[in-house]
């Protein structure tokens, strides 16, 4: 009889154990999805800001490349002679 008892208060205590870490779980799934909203949430702020930088990154190569082009033609006409742009 006293083994039974004892197996039983084991088994209850082990039930008590395991009930208080599904409720962990199920606490750390919930932040989990939120989590993952808000990374979300984030990414695609982020994204946002990648596609302005790579907008405004082209618009100032285009801009340097038209400066270099037209500090090319000022040395040409000044020295008359023509210089070639090398190839990139």
């Amino acid at each position: 009889m006293i083994k039974d008892t004892n197996n039983k208060e084991k088994i209850l205590d082990t039930e008590i154990i395991l009930w208080k870490y599904m409720e962990n779980i199920k606490l750390i799934q919930q932040s989990l999805k939120q989590l993952e909203l808000i990374i979300s949430g984030v990414q695609s702020e982020g994204l946002v800001e990648i596609e302005k930088f790579s907008k405004e990154l082209s618009m100032l190569q285009k801009l340097s490349t038209s400066i270099e082009f037209k500090a090319k033609l000022i040395t040409c006409n000044k020295s008359d002679s023509i210089e070639t742009l090398p190839y990139e």
